[in-house]
């Protein structure tokens, strides 16, 4: 049973320090030149002129002084809501701004080069959290977001096991979410990348699928267990009887495959009872919970399952 009181302010894991699963899923604008230039919507301390670049050591000071942080959402079952699972996802605690949308500045991680380096600011994170939860008597997975283009370098999951194991974690406790707004440079890196994943125990996931055709080539060619829909095909789902026809395409793929089925972004009951009716796992959206730090998740519990 996940007991309320495994989330405590007090406790030292829950300092604030990583982020986000990291909602890596970024938007970028097109320029005249026609290349993708990630474009963030506020100024920020330390940016060039009208706040068009945020600098790398603006991004490595924030990391450092942990002002990147960890929120986390609940994953339930669709049928009876029962917490399964959370998502870590990025937020920034900027001292002059507050807190920052994942918009603003992760596209800029990925400018400058750093998405390893969030990447492994937030499993430690999340490492850190659920040593925690163990110590309480409570096992907790976690998913985290994984940059497919990091699998280019076929060093990447020796450094994330290396990781895991230096906090004393296990890999059967983390699933890695591969975004679908980056790629490898061939399919084999991806393949090699996943399988290495997949062998050393940790879970894996195609997020974002329907947003690129890309995201369902994926799935057949790496080892998954668990397939997410985008929120954007989940939103008015109930209203909508050709996006009710593709979600219903997507999850019978993902059950041929034997995937697991989570859908992000559920807001309405609606929506969540026609999800139950094709048979999908799990859900994730603002009908349950919004992200939020890891303390206050206590009262999250506190208010769907009193004592």
């Amino acid at each position: 049973m996940f007991a309320p009181s495994v989330f405590q302010q007090s406790s030292g894991c829950l300092t604030y320090r990583p982020s986000r699963t990291l909602a890596w899923s970024t938007r970028r604008a097109r320029s005249e030149s026609g290349l993708w230039v990630p474009r963030p919507a506020v100024a920020l301390p330390g940016a060039q002129a009208g706040g068009a670049i945020i600098s790398r050591s603006v991004l490595l000071d924030a990391l450092h002084k942990d002002q990147i942080q960890a929120w986390l959402q609940p994953k339930v079952t669709v049928r009876s809501q029962k917490l399964v699972a959370l998502e870590a996802l990025a937020r920034w605690r900027h001292p002059q701004l507050g807190l920052l949308s994942p918009h603003v500045f992760l596209p800029w991680f990925s400018e400058h080069g750093l998405d390893e380096a969030l990447l492994m600011h937030v499993l430690q994170e999340v490492l850190g959290l659920q040593a925690y939860w163990r110590r309480q008597g409570t096992v907790m997975p976690v998913s985290v977001n994984l940059p497919t283009h990091l699998l280019d370098d076929a060093g990447l999951p020796d450094r994330l096991m290396a990781c895991v194991q230096a906090k004393r974690g296990r890999a059967c406790d983390i699933t890695f979410e591969l975004l679908e707004n980056s790629d490898t440079k061939t399919a084999c890196a991806l393949f090699m990348g996943a399988c290495r994943l997949v062998a050393m125990g940790f879970g894996l996931a195609q997020d974002d699928v329907g947003v690129d055709y890309s995201s369902m080539e994926r799935l057949a060619g790496a080892p998954f267990s668990e397939l997410k829909l985008d929120r954007r095909f989940v939103h008015g789902l109930s209203a909508d009887r050709q996006q009710a026809a593709q979600v219903l395409g997507w999850i019978a793929t993902a059950k041929e495959r034997g995937l697991r089925v989570t859908a992000e972004g559920v807001e309405a009951q609606a929506d969540l009872d026609i999800l139950q009716q094709m048979g999908c796992d799990y859900a994730q959206g603002y009908l349950f919970a919004k992200p939020t730090p890891a303390f206050e998740l206590d009262m999250w519990m506190r208010q769907r399952w009193p004592a």
